[in-house]
C-alpha cells in the first residue's frame, strides 16, 4: 500500500474513532468496540466482546503462534476523559483534520496508540506472519477511572493474560528537548496515594465568627500539607534515566556529571522545581483538587473537605505516607485515603527492551533509549503486579510542550506524529512476532 494510502486510512480510523464519544464517566465503549469489531471482521480476524454491564465494553483479538501459552499483549484503551464543547476550538468529539493535525479528545491519550497498535496486529495478518507465541490485541475501557469494568474485568474472564510473557502499552514516547532526542520506555508508574482532608466544627452566623470554623480548620491543614515539599529521592530506575539523559550535558545554567553531585547543586535543585516532569519523578508528590464546604455565604459550616491527588514513588508506603500527612495537617483535621493503586517495577534488562531500543535506532539513529518511571496511572500496574514485563511507550516524537495535550484543551495529534508512531508500532510488533519469549 502506498504511504499516501496509509495516511489516509489511519487518519480516517482515528477521526472516525474519536467521534465516538466515550467520555469516562460514563464510559459507553460499546460503539467503539464495535467499531474495532468491523475493522477486524473486514479482514477475517475474529474477535471477542467482554461486556461487564452495557454499554461497558472490552474486545481482544488473537494471532494464533507456532507455540501454545505465554502471549504477547498489544494493550490499549479506548475510553477519555471528559471534555468540555464551550472552550474547545472545534468540537472535541468531531474528530476534525486540520492543518495537518487530527484534533479531538483522545487524540493522544490513547486512540491514536490504539488505532497504530490496530493497524500494525492487522498488518501481521495480511503478511501471513505466524508469530512464535499468539500475539493478543485488547482494547479495553474503564482506564481513566479504576479499570474494574476494563483490563481487571477482562482478566478475570481471560485467565491466560494473567501468564503473558510481554505487556506493552501507553506510557512514554521519544522526547525531544532543545533538539535533544532520547526515547522513554516507561517499566514502572508512581503509585496513587488519594486522599482526604475531614474537619468538623460549630456552625453559626457569619456574623458572629469563632474559634470552631471547620473551613478555618481545613485552609490551614491544607496550606501545612501544600508547602511541605517531600525530599527528593531518586530510585535506582530514575538514576539510571535521568544519567542517561543528563551524563555530560548542560540543564539549569551547570554542567551535568552525576546526579549524586546534581542533587546538592542549588542551579540543578531550581531547575528540578520548574520542571514539572522532573520533580514529579524525583519525589512524592501532593496536588490539591477538590474542596467542598459551606451552604450559604452567611451560614459557618459544622463540616469541611479538602481533596488531594498524591502520587508516590513505587517503593513508597501508602500508610507511611498518610501517617507523614497526618503528622503535618495536624490534630485539627483527620486525613483519609480515598484512592490507592500498587505497582512494580518491570525489568528493563529483557529481550524486550532490546528489541524496542534495537527498532527505535533503526528508524531514529543512535539515540538514547531509557527506562523511564510514568507519572501517571495506567492499566499496565495489572500485569506488572503479577511479575510480567509491561512496558508503555508509542514511538512518536513529542516536544514537552505537545506532550501538554494529554487531557489538555484542544488535545491532537499531527498527522506526520501518527504515520511516525505507525511505522514505529509496526516495526516493534513484527520484532515482537518474531522473539521467542524466554
Amino acid at each position: 500500500m502506498k504511504s499516501a494510502d496509509a495516511s489516509r486510512l489511519v487518519v480516517r480510523a482515528l477521526s472516525d474513532l474519536i467521534k465516538i464519544d466515550t467520555s469516562n464517566p460514563p464510559g459507553k465503549e460499546d460503539k467503539a468496540v464495535r467499531f474495532i469489531e468491523a475493522m477486524l471482521k473486514k479482514e477475517g480476524i475474529e474477535s471477542q466482546i467482554y461486556s461487564p454491564q452495557p454499554p461497558r465494553a472490552n474486545i481482544l483479538a488473537r494471532l494464533k503462534g507456532k507455540k501454545p501459552g505465554k502471549p504477547v499483549v498489544l494493550l490499549g484503551h479506548t475510553d477519555v476523559v471528559p471534555a468540555r464543547k464551550d472552550v474547545w476550538l472545534v468540537p472535541p468529539f468531531g474528530g476534525v483534520v486540520k492543518d495537518g493535525f487530527v484534533y479531538g479528545r483522545g487524540a493522544i491519550d490513547m486512540k491514536s496508540q490504539v488505532i497504530c497498535l490496530l493497524f500494525a496486529f492487522i498488518g501481521l495478518h495480511r503478511q501471513g506472519i505466524t508469530p512464535n507465541r499468539d500475539i493478543i490485541f485488547l482494547a479495553t475501557g474503564d482506564e481513566e477511572t479504576a479499570g474494574e469494568l476494563g483490563i481487571a474485568y477482562v482478566m478475570e474472564k481471560v485467565n491466560e493474560l494473567k501468564s503473558a510473557s510481554f505487556v506493552l502499552s501507553e506510557g512514554s514516547t521519544i522526547s525531544e528537548d532543545d533538539g535533544f532526542l532520547h526515547a522513554q520506555v516507561a517499566v514502572a508508574e508512581k503509585k496513587v496515594c488519594q486522599f482526604m482532608l475531614k474537619a468538623k466544627g460549630t456552625g453559626g452566623h457569619g456574623s458572629m465568627p469563632h474559634g470552631d470554623n471547620a473551613n478555618d480548620k481545613i485552609i490551614r491543614a491544607a496550606a501545612r500539607v501544600i508547602s511541605t515539599k517531600a525530599p527528593l529521592r531518586p530510585i535506582g530506575l530514575v538514576r539510571r534515566y535521568l544519567t542517561g539523559m543528563l551524563r555530560g550535558g548542560k540543564i539549569g545554567g551547570f554542567r551535568f556529571a552525576s546526579l549524586k553531585e546534581a542533587l546538592v547543586d542549588k542551579r540543578f535543585l531550581a531547575y528540578v522545581e520548574g520542571d514539572p516532569h522532573l520533580n514529579a519523578i524525583l519525589r512524592d508528590t501532593v496536588t490539591s483538587t477538590m474542596l467542598e464546604s459551606g451552604e450559604k455565604v452567611n451560614v459557618i459550616p459544622t463540616e469541611a473537605t479538602a481533596q488531594f491527588d498524591a502520587r508516590i514513588l513505587p517503593d513508597a508506603s501508602h500508610d507511611a505516607f498518610i501517617r507523614r500527612v497526618q503528622k503535618i495537617a495536624g490534630p485539627e483535621v483527620e486525613v483519609v485515603l480515598t484512592g490507592r493503586t500498587d505497582s512494580a517495577v518491570s525489568p528493563y534488562d529483557t529481550p524486550y527492551f532490546r528489541e524496542i531500543a534495537s527498532a527505535v535506532r533503526s528508524l531514529k539513529g543512535d539515540i538514547p533509549v531509557l527506562p523511564s518511571l510514568t507519572t501517571g496511572a495506567t492499566d499496565l500496574r495489572h500485569f506488572r503486579n503479577l511479575g510480567i514485563p509491561a512496558y508503555g511507550f508509542f514511538p512518536i516524537t513529542m516536544t514537552k510542550e505537545e506532550q501538554k495535550g494529554m487531557h489538555g484543551l484542544n488535545e491532537r495529534i499531527s498527522v506526520a506524529n501518527l504515520m511516525e508512531g505507525l511505522a514505529g508500532t509496526e516495526e516493534i510488533v513484527s520484532r515482537l512476532a518474531a522473539l521467542t519469549p524466554p
